[in-house]
């Protein structure tokens, strides 16, 4: 059984010097300009995930600003990224989020380009008096890369290598095996609070006990450890299977432990004064479980099969891991206006076995979560189509993101507004809320606004 050795602090002491910032980077235009030229222009940022780049004739698109992306995988297997724009007048060529075509077809002029970009026929050409130079007129190349199931692009190559950029991260993050999930859910909900205050919220465990009252019935946030890592990045340990240590212990198991417990076979009833069992319990019921069904868990420490490890990439991606499944979460800035952004939301799963005969069901056995496993490949299944909504949407009950990020995105447009206030001038963190600030370390560092 493999064990991965993290840097780990305790959320009682901040290992960095807790410095606070001005509201300003929330809510003015210039912070958001030098933003777009810096971090927007020159991070390695996720365009998407591996899963919907397997094969020939795949592709996604990538907006981020004002700037979109293609990322394709051509017919010689190889990975490409190029601006989203036809080299004749500028038109968008692709509006889908993911898809399979053999050419990009301008739908203005008719110019056609290959899955590599190469321009390959332009309508009338003859009648372009300063002829038609196709290399010259190819899709503008990005710089792109896949790791740990994702796909990375960067608009400027400049700077570290991908490799440089997630150091440790390649190994903790890869043991997951997110390039053999598949995506079950794609949500994009349009918000009205800054990228970065969406980043803050799943940087910190603070609210966690007077927001998010399930999660006292199944992890403990209050003592778990975190890790900072250079270029910005963090992770935190969150344990499953457990209560929140802030409040008291009960004698039985509560309604989200019984849960997990009757997902592996075993009796809640039997752990009735017994409750500081439950997660050993879990590990090794999930363990012999998954031996039975072929899965190869030895790559995973016990903590791991019942535990949720969360990592945020910088800028402004959240990844939260199991064995068994992940959600990608990503904060994208508003083209024009700083109290306005979008977040992201893709949902994967790693089925396993052979394919099901049976059509799936619209119930949590299907789509999987850490709780349990999944199972095989429905039948059925398609790959989802991004579904764009708005926070309006969510509050009103007409979409979810899961009780959690619902919970979150509830209070997250209030945060915006009291930015506004003549009443708020900073940003006052405790040692609690020190991976907060070693992501605004981080930003001001790449902005050239470092000490």
């Amino acid at each position: 059984m493999a064990s991965i050795d993290v840097r780990t602090h305790s959320p009682d002491r901040s290992p960095i010097a807790i410095s606070n910032f001005s509201k300003e980077r929330y809510v003015s235009s210039e912070w958001m300009a030098t933003e777009t030229a810096t971090i927007w222009a020159k991070s390695w940022l996720v365009a998407g995930v591996s899963c919907d780049l397997r094969n020939p004739g795949q592709f996604i698109t990538f907006d981020i600003g004002t700037q979109s992306v293609i990322v394709a995988r051509g017919g010689d297997g190889h990975l490409r990224a190029m601006h989203n724009a036809c080299t004749h007048r500028g038109t968008r060529l692709v509006t889908e989020s993911a898809g399979t075509l053999r050419k990009f077809v301008c739908p203005y002029h008719a110019w056609v380009y290959g899955l590599d970009g190469a321009l390959e026929s332009v309508p009338g050409a003859a009648r372009f008096s300063n002829g038609v130079p196709k290399s010259d007129l190819a899709l503008r190349p990005v710089e792109v890369e896949e790791a740990l199931g994702l796909v990375f692009v960067r608009l400027e190559p400049d700077g570290p290598s991908l490799a440089e950029f997630l150091g440790p991260l390649l190994e903790m993050v890869g043991t997951y095996w997110i390039d053999l999930m598949d995506v079950t859910n794609d949500q994009t909900v349009s918000h009205l609070c800054n990228w970065k205050a969406i980043i803050d919220n799943f940087a910190e465990l603070y609210h966690v006990p007077f927001l998010h009252p399930i999660h006292r019935r199944m992890f403990e946030c209050a003592t778990a450890p975190i890790s900072l890592f250079d270029h910005g990045h963090t992770a935190v340990y969150v344990e499953g299977g457990v209560t929140d240590s802030g409040f008291p212990t009960a004698d039985v198991p509560s309604d989200m432990q019984a849960m997990q417990l009757k997902a592996f076979g075993l009796d809640p009833v039997d752990f009735h004064g017994r409750v500081s069992e439950i997660r050993p319990a879990l590990q090794a019921a999930k363990r012999a479980l998954a031996d039975s069904q072929g899965l190869d868990y030895a790559c995973f420490s016990d903590a791991q099969l019942t535990d949720v490890w969360q990592f945020n990439l910088f800028p402004n991606v959240i990844l939260s891991v199991t064995p068994e499944s992940a959600w990608l979460m990503r904060s994208r800035p508003d083209p024009g206006d700083p109290g306005k952004s979008m977040l992201d939301m893709i949902t994967l799963v790693r089925f396993h076995g052979e394919e099901s005969r049976e059509a799936s069901a619209d119930s949590d056995d299907r789509i999987g979560t850490h709780f349990r496993l999944n199972g095989p490949r429905p039948v059925d299944y398609v790959r989802p189509v991004r579904d764009v909504f708005t926070h309006e949407d969510i509050l009103a009950g007409r979409k979810t993101m899961t009780v959690t990020i619902d919970e979150d995105i509830s209070l997250l447009g209030r945060v915006q507004q009291g930015m506004a206030s003549r009443g708020f001038e900073a940003v006052w963190l405790s040692d609690e809320e020190c991976r907060v600030q070693h992501f605004h370390d981080a930003l001001e560092s790449s902005m050239g606004l470092g000490n």
